[in-house]
């Protein structure tokens, strides 16, 4: 099986839409990542629950996504601290 592995940081425009803890999965709002789709809001789902433990809707983020046969999962995130 092959795999791509993507990380993608942006600064304003990568937020959570929605978290759902329960079935692992997050909606975000992300630009353009290159080489693997353009700007959306979609569905990804996270390789371990325990990634969203410190992040909540609102949030910005860096993240890490894994491209494999069967989808894109995230495998690493990382909340932005933004400034007050």
């Amino acid at each position: 099986m092959s795999t791509s592995r993507l990380r993608f940081v942006r600064d304003n425009q990568v937020f959570f839409v929605m978290i759902n803890r329960e079935e692992g999965w997050v909606e975000i709002k992300h630009e353009e990542i290159k080489g693997l789709m353009p700007a959306m809001t979609m569905e990804f789902f996270v390789k371990t629950r325990s990634l969203l433990n410190e992040v909540q809707v609102g949030d910005r983020v860096d993240f890490t996504v894994v491209e494999t046969g069967k989808g894109e999962f995230i495998t690493e995130l990382k909340k932005i601290q933004t400034a007050q």
